[in-house]
């Protein structure tokens, strides 16, 4: 049955590769693919289970034992590190060549020697911004910077290579094969450099300054600060008020936003429309790699003994990301006398990711702190000084060659600032400063987390913890439960960051960073639970600038009022809240709609069946299409000003704060004679919903019909859509615990994890959407999505010795 299998999925991609012309990069190249021995039948008879057993490669001390479960995660017990490493490498290779190699590219910008010229837009971003050069510098500094890490990765690195020098022609990742290309020979310290500044980049690089700026000289002080106030009614911070730990005679001057010449009065001013036009595309990011936004985060939450059903603490996670296959994660258990950690990496790091041991558990969300400052530069006439301080300071002029796969070379020239790389436009000239550009010590708390005990190892471990800045919970055998919103914050002279920074004086240099134990965090609360879903860490008062706009406020509600409305917690219940899918809008918006009068027959009929919806989006709801339909149009019809098209519109809660305010103008159409009231919208918005549902024919038709995941190959290639996997039916919506932002659902939880301390080792459940292997042949290539789509589970095996069966 297995090579029936395999021998249909050869037979269907075969068919369906024949018949791409333009792949990513230039022409299909079928040789290569349709060649009997090594290509895509090789793939296909090499996509065979890994066999348990010793290993014993060059570098290691002694042979490792291997055990393999039926999903393919390795349980590696080493009788010491080193060993342990050498085969992390050998294995992650063996199963995610191609993902290594591609995410090092990207990071480097060297896509387009694999992929070709469609790429160079993506290459010439991660150059222009800084990045590729931070991975060089950064690799380069390593081994004298963090010694004991680049001597773990100096391991690693021995592990990949001894699969690079034993692959065979068929073993080659079915993606070389398809672009005529050919696989990396050696690892090098850059490839994890690689994957560190690209996973910064994207949970960091959000880059909205020049944006944000311009809206708020379009629309003046009053309205910007009642659009994109800095803290909302509603929002459920991190760390409660009552929970606050900096001293209340500390300044809160540095969290407030500063005043410009331009704050002077409200409205839309006309000699500002073009730099508006400007900022919604100054330096836009890839498709490829599209870097941070609202909808790339995650939950975490964790209940102490005083709240847990079993009487000791129990942690969840599910860190939201861009879905993929090659999955993002490789699950994997290392034994060593140092460690027992069971967890997910990605390919090119030496340890556990996120993990579980023993006595500790760890998971992550997104802090979406800004990281990141764009100042104004004042370039010479001739453009080759800047002016800082009152000095011209000469540009540091890079010349750059980017190779092309089958058409040569592109030169591109840079320039670069002691604050970092100068990209310019239509609205000026600009240096971009970010975390990222500076070498950080992150790997060597991620060896140090896999190592601890308890949490006060722990939160050594995490003092060290640079970026991308997280918010680490943290639950243990101790009974401690904890969270710090935890990396490196910079500190402003100027205080705070919002918009664009003067960068002709140092008065808005970074004078420092926040210091470890002033970042927000609460340790075992009275309340006896912890979560962090994106929001806000800290309440009003915090003494220092994080960011002046985080968007997540309904799952915030949702898990506070979940966790809070229950005496006692299982395992079980933390797993049910991972596949909650009620719309916390459903409840604030639909209240709403039911004093709207002078509808047509259509929005009374959709008024009638949507005004009672629990805003439960689950697959079997025939009422979750239509209130979707409603949000779209309310949002659509207040934010209808020229002011946001394209930009960063309010958040949609701000519509609530609006009605509270009294404040009707933003419910005014510019473009009609008459001055539209909330109620005007609501109707129009009940009114265009409900034409769209008769369009329908007022079909009550199932979520689950209309909504769907798709999981796209790493490359995200329309040419490599044969190793896609959906659309599979999926519940959910924007800002639900279960994410579903949109339809398709391409973002979504990359890793559910739960773990209860009420046994030793805890027991511990998991799940990703994809599989272990890499190879589109193979069995553990898709096989968790079924489970995941499912809200499902894996037991988790944290033994500490093999099977000796």
């Amino acid at each position: 049955m297995r090579y029936f299998s395999i021998l249909l999925r050869v037979s269907v991609l075969a068919l369906l590769l024949w018949g791409l012309h333009f792949p990513i990069g230039g022409a299909l190249k079928l040789g290569p693919v349709l060649d009997p021995l090594d290509g895509v039948w090789g793939t296909a008879r090499s996509a065979k289970h890994h066999i348990s057993g010793p290993l014993k490669l060059d570098g290691m001390l002694e042979a490792a034992e291997v055990e393999f479960d039926e999903r393919g995660v390795p349980h590696i017990f080493a009788s010491s590190d080193q060993d342990a490493i050498i085969a992390l490498g050998y294995l992650v290779a063996q199963d995610r060549l191609f993902q290594m190699d591609f995410i090092h590219r990207a990071a480097t910008g060297t896509l387009s020697e694999l992929l070709g010229a469609s790429a160079l837009s993506t290459d010439r971003f991660f150059r222009r911004n800084g990045i590729t050069d931070a991975v060089n510098r950064n690799s380069a500094l390593l081994p004298d910077e963090l010694p004991r890490e680049y001597e773990a990765v100096q391991w690693y690195g021995m592990g990949v290579d001894a699969y690079l020098r034993t692959m065979s022609p068929s073993d080659i990742p079915l993606e070389y094969k398809i672009l005529g290309s050919t696989p990396p020979t050696h690892f090098k310290a850059s490839y994890t450099m690689a994957l560190l500044a690209f996973m910064t980049y994207d949970l960091s690089f959000q880059n909205q300054d020049v944006q944000m700026d311009a809206l708020k000289k379009a629309l003046g002080e009053m309205d910007f600060e009642a659009l994109y106030p800095q803290f909302g009614r509603l929002e459920k911070t991190i760390i409660l008020p009552e929970e606050r730990h900096w001293p209340s005679s500390m300044s809160e001057a540095s969290g407030t936003r500063p005043k410009s010449d331009s704050d002077v009065q409200p409205g839309l001013r006309n000699e500002n429309v073009a730099l508006l036009s400007e900022s919604a595309t100054f330096n836009q990011t890839p498709d490829l790699a599209e870097g941070f936004f609202d909808g790339k985060g995650s939950n975490n939450w964790a209940v102490d003994g005083s709240k847990s059903a079993s009487g000791m603490p129990i942690l969840a996670g599910d860190m939201h990301l861009g879905l993929s296959l090659p999955a993002i994660w490789y699950e994997a258990h290392l034994v060593t006398p140092t460690a027992n950690v069971y967890g997910v990496t990605f390919p090119s790091v030496p340890g556990i990711v996120e993990g579980i041991t023993p006595t500790t558990a760890w998971a992550f969300t997104n802090t979406g702190s800004d990281q990141l400052d764009t100042y104004r530069l004042k370039l010479n006439d001739a453009r080759d000084a800047y002016l800082y301080d009152g000095q011209w300071i000469p540009l540091t002029v890079v010349q750059d060659t980017m190779r092309v796969k089958d058409g040569g070379q592109v030169v591109d020239t840079r320039f670069t600032t002691h604050l970092g790389p100068v990209l310019s436009g239509e609205s000026g000239d600009y240096a971009i400063k970010w975390v990222g550009h500076e070498f950080g010590t992150t790997f060597a708390a991620v060896w140090d987390m896999n190592r601890a005990t308890d949490y006060s190892s722990f939160e050594q471990a995490i003092r060290r913890w640079d970026y991308p800045m997280q918010n680490i919970l943290y639950a243990g055998s101790d009974s401690v439960i904890a969270i710090r919103s935890t990396g490196y914050m910079p500190i402003r002279a100027q205080g705070n960051a919002f918009g664009v920074q003067d960068g002709t004086t140092s008065s808005t240099a970074w004078v420092g960073r926040i210091p470890f134990d002033e970042l927000p965090h609460a340790i075992s609360p009275a309340r006896g639970f912890l979560t962090s879903t994106n929001q806000r860490p800290a309440p009003e008062g915090y003494p220092y600038y994080l960011d002046s706009d985080w968007r997540s406020v309904y799952r915030s509600i949702r898990i506070y009022n979940l966790l809070s409305g229950k005496d006692k917690h299982s395992a079980d219940d933390l797993k049910s809240y991972q596949a909650d899918v009620v719309a916390v809008q459903a409840g604030l918006f639909l209240p709403l709609i039911r004093d709207v009068y002078e509808l047509i027959e259509a929005g009374e009929r959709f008024r009638s069946e949507i005004q009672d919806f629990d805003g439960s989006m689950d697959l079997e709801s025939t009422q979750a299409r239509l209130f979707g339909w409603f949000m779209d149009e309310l949002t659509k019809l207040t934010w209808d000003e020229d002011v946001f098209e394209g930009r960063v519109e309010p958040k949609q809660i701000r519509i609530l704060d609006l009605i509270a305010d009294g404040d009707a103008r933003w419910f005014d159409h510019a473009e009609t004679p008459k001055v539209e009231t909330l109620q005007d919208v609501l109707t129009e918005a009940i009114d265009n919903a409900g034409a769209r549902w008769e369009a329908d024919q007022f079909s009550l038709k199932p979520y689950g019909e209309d909504h769907s995941l798709v999981i796209r190959h790493i490359t995200r290639s329309e040419a490599l859509k044969p190793l896609w996997k959906g659309p599979y039916p999926f519940p959910g919506y924007a800002e639900t615990l279960s994410p579903a932002m949109s339809n398709p659902v391409y973002f979504s939880a990359s890793w559910r994890v739960v773990a209860d301390f009420s046994t030793t080792p805890p027991t511990a459940f998991g799940v990703y959407p994809g599989g272990q292997s890499g190879n589109p042949f193979s069995n553990n290539y898709d096989s968790h999505i079924g489970k995941y789509v499912a809200f499902e589970y894996y037991p988790l095996d944290l033994r500490s010795s093999p099977n000796r069966d």
